[in-house]
């Protein structure tokens, strides 16, 4: 008698998703394939070995690499929807909607990229598809749970359309992981750490910062608060602005510095200080230093929250420009020599 193909629930509709669309939605590695060799296999063995290889494993394995973008994105999409419906009707079963939503699609988030550091041969979660991965789920999570510390503030109205952004441009970057020596691996850790953190930290300053140019125009015009567009106070959009703004600054100081170390232990496979990467982030770090400095000089003038908001927002966008440079040119950051060597020939 022939076996039956077994059905998940959930991941053949992803998969079919997947299949008209171009690869836009791409799956965890083992998705279409065996297990990839290396570490991850021998992990993989392991596990198979101590009994864990009947049918809950199968099913499980199935369920983990049939996970796509599409899976999450699409949950974080109902989510904002219902975010936005706040401004149209009330209703009282949209709270419950918009956090399950919002849950269901992180866990799915949380799940695909815990697949992908589990079969990685190379360092988990070192490629640059992995960094855009890991940064909106960061923001993910910081949405979920200011949604449930403040049920009536929209905060996703302005930090799900940034996740949704992220994982949007994924797609466009290599998934190919940085291959570095032992020794390099440790200073790479911190190097990705602190630019993963400044980035989160630029994008809930703009958030903030955002929310007081809205909160304090209307106050201005002393216009009525929109029905179901409750903002924080003006003080506590301020002190967070300035917070992130701060964190910002020195967190991107850090990680290009423990980025010069990286350079200098990985030699002869350094990146030339003429590359794009350093050139980007050389800029970032300077602009995000001056504006901590103009906010510090400036912020017990009448107009220092403003002038903090206005460039928390603009950071954002030096931020988005820099990203896009780097998707777009070309650059050896992350590179092995080998490759780096034919790219020269």
């Amino acid at each position: 008698m022939p076996r039956r193909r077994m059905f998940v629930p959930g991941i053949d509709a992803c998969r079919s998703f997947d299949a008209g669309s171009g690869g836009m939605g791409k799956r965890s590695p083992a998705a279409d394939g065996p297990i990839p060799s290396g570490h991850g296999r021998t992990r993989m063995k392991g596990w198979f070995s101590s009994g864990l290889a009947g049918r809950p494993w199968i099913i499980m394995t199935a369920f983990l690499s049939g996970i796509s973008l599409v899976c999450f994105a699409a949950s974080y999409g109902v989510a904002l929807a219902c975010e936005a419906s706040r401004l149209a009707f009330r209703s009282g079963v949209r709270g419950v909607v918009m956090v399950g939503f919002a849950a269901a699609g992180l866990l799915a988030h949380t799940l695909f990229l815990s697949w992908r550091a589990l079969t990685e041969s190379a360092v988990p979660l070192s490629s640059p598809f992995d960094w855009y991965l890991l940064t909106a789920w960061l923001l993910a999570a910081g949405y979920l749970w200011l949604t449930l510390a403040n049920p009536r503030t929209p905060v996703g109205l302005f930090l799900l359309p940034v996740v949704l952004a992220l994982i949007g441009v994924a797609p466009f970057a290599s998934d190919q992981p940085f291959l570095q020596s032992p020794a390099a691996r440790a200073w790479a850790r911190i190097h990705g750490s602190f630019n993963l953190a400044f980035s989160v930290c630029v994008a809930l300053g703009a958030v903030a910062g955002l929310m007081w140019l809205i909160q304090a125009g209307r106050l201005a015009r002393k216009q009525a608060p929109v029905r179901g567009f409750r903002m924080p106070s003006l003080e506590r959009l301020a002190t967070w602005t300035h917070r992130m703004l701060g964190i910002a600054a020195w967190t991107a100081v850090a990680g290009f510095v423990s980025g010069i170390v990286l350079n200098a232990v990985k030699l002869p496979e350094s990146v030339p200080w003429s590359d794009p990467v350093v050139l980007r982030m050389g800029l970032v770090v300077g602009w995000l230093v001056a504006a901590d400095a103009i906010v510090l000089t400036t912020r017990r003038r009448p107009a220092g929250d403003r002038i903090a908001a206005w460039l928390s927002v603009v950071s954002l966008i030096v931020l988005a420009g820099s990203l896009a440079w780097g998707l777009l040119g070309s650059s050896q950051h992350g590179r092995p020599a080998v490759v780096v060597e034919e790219l020269a020939a």
